[in-house]
This record gives structure tokens, C-alpha cells and sequence, in this order.
């Protein structure tokens, strides 16, 4: 909050040595060049017309194409100047000089000084009026990122804005509980795992080989699950790629760059509740290098986007899963109960509540809940687990409406949801058949039952018959 307050001073000063000194420049726009790296060299990642200097992008990207960390930018622009002495004024972190009118002597140059955060003061006279060329370069390291650059003539505005540094976010790295990781022979997440392993982290840095031996070096993914237990607050969450990520935090999809990269950085503020927060990172390689840097850092103040908690956990409980697949229902009951997902050995969940005996467990997979027998797994810090009614669980009723989607040419994911962001469910093969028992309004997705998964199919490739009477579908999502 102290920070916003004084950024927000800060661009009501420099607002106010605008208007105090209106001959100043006829044409106050910069030309500005943004760099993914810190050298300002090659080809600018973008470029763009800024009104001002004055940016406070926090921990953040500027732009498309450009990463948090390690860019640089250029600003250009000429001015008409009436004859006398004017300021100039810089403050940023990490390094900024000023250029006049292609002066070989900097008016001001924290690149050599190596001044952070500090005010930064230059002079220059003017002998005689005329347009001059002014050029301001930044360079941003790493952590917090901001830039704002002023000017007075001091016989109009002695004195100049008076502004102190934001003060900078504090951010510290969560330390991570445990991840399951599945390792998949695709590119796609599809069919089962080949590997599933429990590892400290979804960061690494595989280069060209492979993450385990019976993965390939190229087209492969992979997906990592882990509850991460937080204080409560705002959070960055951050994730750099080598291709393509995704991170989904409390079932919230929040980072969405599933598409070829070469080392961009992602990062998104959140407003998370204290205790038990799910996050799930997927992450696939195409060719070449690839690497996965991923990281959670608590950061003071406010203002992330709020993210609800995963269906409320009431005791810390988790169960690890032992069996090779587990049918996870809508009910505790073998026979009667629905499947509405499987789910794999090794792989850990929390324990929303439990039957009376004890028999069945209810977990929340992914912000959907779902009953597993209590045989197949092992439970950790079980001992304030609730009983909850042993009634199904919320799920679609499987209400066939004679109408049957194929699966062509392609093997189609079934989803959580009508919508890519939705969890897998299963997978309907190629040419394989399943009873449509609802849609979406747009058609664009097909509620089905495939053999007891009752899920969400693309109608791209889960195509229906073109005598079907659609309107007979009820609308269920």
C-alpha cells in the first residue's frame, strides 16, 4: 500500500513539473524500445510510444516477449528548448542514464555508478533555443523493476519533484513440500505416465537429455501436483520455460503458455488464503533444450488477484495413493458409484472427510471431490478427519439422450469441463463411441459417458452423427 502511495505521488509530482514549465517540449512522446536482455542489443522484443517515463512494473514483464528479469529499454525523443539550466531527475532499480543531445558525457549514468534506488540528479544549459535530442537507457537485473525520469528548466522549477523510491516488495521464497511428478511419452499429457516419481520441485534443467530413461529427449511432458501450505497473503508465482507451461493454483488456471518459448519467464501476483492451496504445473517439450524454472515467493503488501482455496480441507490429512490405477466415484459404494477418474499410484491428495468405518476416504483431486477405498491408500495425519455423509457427490446425472459421438482422427481428452482448462478426466480412443448426455450452449463441447467416466469432449473431434437431433440435448455447462 506505502508503495502504491508513493508511486502515485511520485506521477503527481512529475505531472506537476509538467505543467509548471509549459514551454518545455513540443513533443513530450518517447519513442521506446523494449529488449529481452539486459544489453540493449539485437532486435528490440517490441517497441511503443510512452507519454512519460514512469514506470513501476514491480516484479513483473513490461511486455510481450520480454522476460521479468534481465531486459533492458531505450527511449528517444526531441524537444524544443528555450535557453537556460534544467534538471534532470532519475530514480530507478536497477540502472539508468540520460543522454542529451547526443552528448559524449552522460547527465546522469547508474550504469557505471552502480546506484539503486536512489535519486539522481544531471544539469544542462542551454544556450540557445532549439530541438534537442534526449535519450534515457535502463537496464533492469533482477527482483523489483522500475524506472522515472523528469526534467525542469530550474528558472520555472528550482526545486524539482520531490519523490522517494517505492519501497521495494519484500519477496521471500516459499519453501516447497513435496511434488508427485508423472512423466508422459507425449507431448500431450495423454494415456498413462511412464514414469511417477516424487521429487522437491518441478525445476529442472534436463538440456537435451531426457528427465528419466524411458522418457525421449524431445516430445515429451510432464506434470507435477503438490498442496503447499501458506501463511496467507499475496504470492508471485513464477515459471520459466523451455517450451511450453502452465500452472494451475486452487484448480484456477493462472499461467497459460502452452505453446513453443525459448526461456520466457511467466509470472502472475495472487492473494492466496492461509493453509492448504493445490497447485498443479504442467509443462511439455518440444525440440532442442529444455528446462522448467519454477518458483512461489511471498511478497509484502497487497493487490494480487484473489484465488479461492480448493474445496475447504478441514484437517491437514493427506492419502497417498498405493495402487497402480485407483477408481475415484461419485459415491462410496463399488457397484453404484459412478468413476469419475483414476488416478495413480504414488500420486497425493487431501483428504476432504471419510465413511464411519473408515472404509472410503473423500479426496479433492484437482478442486473436485471424489471417493477412493480406504485400501488402496496411505493416509498421513489422519487423526481429525471428519465423517461426511456417505451420499453421492455432485456429479451429472448419466441420462443418455440417443445420441453417440466418434472419436475421429484423433484419440480425444475427456475434461472436468467444457473448456481446455478443464483436468483430465480420461481419454476416448480414436473411433471409439461414447453416449452424449449433454452440451454446452455453442455445441462446442459434448458432456458424455464413456464406460462409467462421465466427462467433456471437444466437438472438433468428438464428432456426433449429422442426423442427430441436437436440440434434444439438455444444456448441463
Amino acid at each position: 500500500m506505502w508503495r502504491r502511495a508513493l508511486v502515485v505521488a511520485f506521477l503527481l509530482l512529475i505531472s506537476s513539473v509538467f505543467v509548471a514549465e509549459p514551454a518545455l517540449a513540443q513533443n513530450t512522446t518517447w519513442s521506446a524500445q523494449y529488449y529481452n536482455n539486459s544489453s540493449l542489443s539485437g532486435n528490440p522484443a517490441f517497441t511503443r510510444n510512452d507519454a512519460n517515463i514512469a514506470f513501476d512494473w514491480g516484479v513483473n514483464s513490461p511486455g510481450s516477449g520480454v522476460d521479468s528479469d534481465h531486459f533492458s529499454v531505450r527511449w528517444a525523443t526531441d524537444v524544443a528548448l528555450a535557453p537556460g539550466t534544467y534538471r534532470f531527475y532519475a530514480l530507478a532499480d536497477d540502472n539508468i542514464r540520460v543522454i542529451f543531445n547526443f552528448g559524449y558525457n552522460h547527465v546522469i549514468d547508474t550504469f557505471s555508478s552502480g546506484q539503486v534506488n536512489q535519486l539522481t540528479t544531471g544539469d544542462v544549459t542551454v544556450s540557445q533555443a532549439g530541438t534537442y535530442h534526449i535519450q534515457v537507457d535502463y537496464r533492469e537485473v533482477t527482483d523489483q523493476a522500475f524506472a522515472y525520469v523528469s526534467y525542469a528548466n530550474l528558472a520555472t522549477n528550482p526545486t524539482g519533484p520531490s519523490f522517494s523510491a517505492p519501497v521495494p516488495v519484500t519477496s521471500v521464497p516459499v519453501t516447497q513440500n513435496a511434488w508427485t511428478a508423472q512423466y508422459y511419452g507425449n507431448s500431450g499429457l495423454l494415456g498413462d505416465p511412464i514414469a511417477i516419481t516424487t521429487e522437491s520441485s518441478p525445476s529442472h534443467n534436463w538440456g537435451t537429455g531426457s528427465p528419466i530413461g524411458s522418457v525421449p529427449v524431445d516430445n515429451f511432458s510432464a506434470r507435477w501436483t503438490s498442496m503447499q501450505y501458506l501463511s496467507g497473503g499475496t504470492y508471485s508465482i513464477n515459471a520459466r520455460a523451455d517450451d511450453g507451461v502452465r500452472v494451475y493454483v486452487n484448480g484456477a488456471l493462472v499461467i497459460n503458455e502452452w505453446h513453443g518459448a525459448s526461456g520466457q519467464t511467466y509470472s502472475v501476483s495472487l492473494s492466496l488464503p492461509a493453509g492448504q492451496n493445490y497447485f498443479q504445473v504442467e509443462y511439455y517439450e518440444n525440440t532442442g533444450n529444455a528446462f522448467l524454472d519454477f518458483s512461489i515467493n511471498q511478497t509484502a503488501g497487497g493487490g494480487g488477484v484473489v484465488v479461492p482455496t480448493s474445496t475447504p480441507q478441514p484437517s491437514g490429512a493427506l492419502a497417498t495413493v498405493t495402487a497402480y490405477r485407483l477408481n475415484v466415484r461419485n459415491a462410496p459404494d463399488p457397484v453404484n458409484g459412478q468413476i469419475i477418474t483414476r488416478i495413480n499410484r504414488l500420486e497425493t491428495y487431501p483428504i476432504v472427510g471419510r465413511t464411519a468405518d473408515s472404509y472410503w476416504y473423500l479426496l479433492n483431486i484437482g478442486g473436485a471431490q471424489g471417493w477412493v477405498a480406504g485400501g488402496f491408500i496411505n493416509v498421513a495425519n489422519g487423526f481429525n478427519i471428519p465423517v461426511v455423509t456417505s451420499q453421492a457427490t455432485d456429479q451429472p446425472t448419466t441420462s443418455a439422450t440417443g445420441n453417440v459421438v466418434t472419436a475421429t482422427p484423433y484419440n480425444v481428452v475427456i475434461r472436468s469441463g467444457p473448456g481446455t482448462q478443464y483436468n483430465r478426466l480420461g481419454l476416448l480412443p480414436v473411433t471409439g463411441t461414447a453416449s452424449v448426455i449433454g452440451r454446452n450452449v455453442s455445441n462446442t463441447w459434448w458432456q458424455i459417458d464413456f464406460n462409467g467416466i462421465v466427462g467433456w469432449v471437444s466437438s472438433q473431434y468428438a464428432v456426433i452423427s449429422s442426423s442427430s437431433n441436437v436440440s434434444i440435448i439438455p444444456v448441463t455447462g
